[in-house]
């Protein structure tokens, strides 16, 4: 049977739980919301910003070049690509861009991770955050697997949280809410999720520290942060990883964006020093989940034979954390 477009339409109408946990990004006071619209309720911080059924609007108004830089690149690569398919209607170029999205290997990548890796060994219950989600499929995949669960993604860029709504609808993701927010200035209420995710981000931020205390602080006790889609690389190869030659130099030049590069020890005296226990450390060696180039997924298939303590102690490789609030 074939399903007619408003079928195939995610509903956007939100649910109300939300409304229990957000706060103003930039003092803290309760939010007011009217037809669209979110104030803030304190008296000398005049925030505001909207909201559109489960789609909202949740950024502090002074945001770095850095931070910025995410939405506008996307926006300069989204427009570049509209060029290349001067043929299509507005309609079909959306549908094309989407099928990008999909198909690129970060997307691809990270369901073969979660399907066949995080899903077998995790058992995710209640409300979650993902932070820094860019369109929002870890909590779409969070969704299927674990359909009880309740999430909101969110991103610093309005483009990604706009991307992952349509994301949703084409593939029909359940995520709760799609919001646009800073890590570092997290607009929620203390203890209100189960647990957090994130993939990719935490090594974006300029300031980690306060990221992982934002994380902390809206996490109920015992609940866990799942850290994936980071790098753990050593201090010397990192100097030429980092520089103009190496793959985040070259990356942050291109697009603007913060690329900071950690090493084992350094990722753990963050987590630790912000009051998480880790309770798992995963290095992902599969060369399948590795398919932006030839190259990468090669570099991966030979550190795959290597011993593990060799990784550890340098090598650059995908890692993955669980973190327990203490």
């Amino acid at each position: 049977m074939t399903m007619t477009t408003d079928e195939q339409r995610v509903d956007l109408s939100a649910p109300n739980w939300i409304w229990d946990l957000l706060i103003c990004p930039e003092c803290g006071a309760p939010l007011r919301a009217d037809d669209g619209q979110l104030r803030c309720a304190g008296a000398d911080c005049g925030f505001s910003s909207t909201y559109a059924g489960r789609v909202f609007n949740l950024l502090p108004r002074d945001l770095d070049r850095f931070q910025r830089a995410e939405d506008s690149w996307r926006t300069r690569h989204f427009d570049q690509l509209r060029k290349t398919v001067p043929q299509m209607s507005a309609v079909q170029y959306e549908r094309f861009k989407l099928l990008n999205v999909i198909t690129y290997y970060a997307f691809t990548s990270q369901f073969f991770f979660f399907r066949d890796y995080f899903a077998k060994t995790h058992t995710l219950r209640g409300r979650g955050l993902e932070i820094g989600g860019a369109s929002g499929q870890l909590s779409g995949f969070v969704k299927m697997f674990y359909p009880g669960t309740e999430m909101i993604a969110t991103d610093v860029a309005p483009i990604n949280v706009e991307m992952g709504a349509e994301l949703a609808g084409l593939l029909r993701f359940e995520t709760d809410y799609l919001a646009t927010v800073d890590a570092e200035r997290l607009p929620f209420r203390p203890e209100s999720f189960d647990f957090l995710c994130s993939s990719g981000m935490l090594h974006h931020l300029g300031d980690m520290r306060r990221a992982l205390r934002q994380g902390r602080t809206v996490l109920k006790p015992g609940g866990r942060w799942y850290v994936v889609n980071e790098l753990a690389i050593g201090s010397l190869p990192r100097r030429f990883w980092n520089s103009g030659l190496g793959a985040k130099g070259k990356w942050a030049e291109t697009t603007g964006i913060r690329e900071n590069s950690y090493t084992l020890g350094e990722w753990r005296a963050f987590f630790a020093g912000e009051g998480f226990r880790i309770v798992d450390t995963y290095f992902n060696r599969n060369p399948g989940q590795k398919l932006l180039s030839w190259p990468r997924s090669l570099y991966y298939a030979a550190i795959a034979k290597l011993p593990l303590a060799l990784v550890k102690a340098g090598i650059p490789c995908e890692v993955n954390f669980v973190l327990e609030k203490q």
